[in-house]
């Protein structure tokens, strides 16, 4: 969690490519790192600091490009999808049940 974190640290200035490899790195060496790491970046999207929850958006997109299967396979979930939902839907209301 700690790279996490410091990719998505709303103090960060630029964002920080090291700390989002380590992320990387770290969730395809857990086996258990996609489900954690799917479940902390739907949390940090949803963050009322706009800065936190675009950073978390960039981590996003560079662990579906160099992440491969198991965490597409845990993005592509209800679980993931209802919560990137809450996101844009007007009242943050689930569509999929």
């Amino acid at each position: 969690r700690e790279p996490a974190n410091k990719a998505t640290n709303p103090l960060n200035r630029e964002t920080d490519w090291d700390s989002i490899q380590a992320f990387c790195d770290q969730l395809n060496n857990d086996l258990e790192g996609p489900q954690l790491a799917t479940r902390l970046l739907a949390h940090k999207i949803q963050s009322p600091q706009e800065w936190e929850a675009m950073q978390t958006l960039v981590v996003l997109e560079t662990c579906m490009k160099s992440c491969g299967e198991r965490f597409h396979s845990e993005v592509g979930k209800f679980r993931f999808l209802n919560e990137l939902i809450k996101v844009v839907s007007p009242k943050g209301e689930l569509l999929y049940t």
